[in-house]
């Protein structure tokens, strides 16, 4: 696996995490309770310096374009992307049924982003398991690298059933324009894609009905979102 960076809460003394500086090489307790991890039991192992960054940020060749996004009650523009089985993917096409977005990509490195995101929506994705149709769509930030085969592979390993939770990638321009829409912007830093984070649910007339950003979301928010999509009809 090549080198990769990972952000991890600390919870120790206040006074040893102080003294730890960029560079510190460490050894720690990695705790997981749930959905929530931490390190604790800090010790430092010696210092190696930090690289100079670099003079700029080297920026993805497409990015969204800011404030475009649009809100509650609003139709969102129709787009076609395709899906980890090699098959176009348009929302117009799902008219009739709530649907679920979100964004992320395979290789993240930060478990409480993408990963997190997706054992989010595998959750979800059992809880619509015997109920009516609604749709479940999560749109690549880094399409370059996110082909229908990585996708395929990622959907696998989440348990994904593709008739009904579709991982869509696109051109660049593409997915750019479809992030933009709902507010995701997103760049490149070296080998990772620094993005930001959000779920929406389409309501069956093809307008956003709810979107949260960040990680506040739980699976019970979507599904409730999705059910009072449906009924609004």
């Amino acid at each position: 696996m090549p080198a990769m960076t990972m952000q991890f809460p600390l919870r120790d003394d206040p006074q040893v995490v102080a003294l730890l500086r960029p560079g510190d090489r460490i050894e720690a307790t990695l705790v997981v309770q749930g959905d929530a991890y931490w390190l604790e039991r800090v010790q430092t192992k010696g210092f190696v310096p930090t690289p100079a960054p670099a003079s700029s940020v080297a920026l993805a060749a497409v990015t969204p374009r800011p404030n475009r996004a649009i809100g509650p009650g609003d139709p969102v523009p129709d787009f076609a992307l395709t899906d980890q089985t090699g098959h176009t993917v348009r929302l117009s096409d799902m008219r009739g049924e709530p649907v679920a977005v979100t964004f992320l990509y395979t290789s993240c490195p930060v478990a409480a982003a993408c990963p997190m995101t997706t054992a989010k929506f595998s959750r979800l994705a059992a809880m619509l398991k015997d109920k009516p149709a609604a749709g479940l769509l999560v749109v690549t930030v880094d399409p370059e690298h996110d082909t229908p085969q990585v996708l395929a592979d990622y959907a696998k390993k989440a348990g994904a059933d593709p008739r009904r939770w579709k991982f869509l990638t696109g051109s660049p321009e593409s997915v750019a324009d479809v992030a933009s829409r709902f507010g995701i912007l997103y760049h490149t830093e070296g080998s990772q894609v620094i993005h930001g984070q959000g779920v929406a649910v389409v309501d069956p007339k093809g307008r956003l009905a709810t979107i949260y950003y960040g990680q506040t979301w739980e699976p019970e928010h979507i599904l409730r979102d999705i059910e009072k999509a449906r009924a609004a009809g």
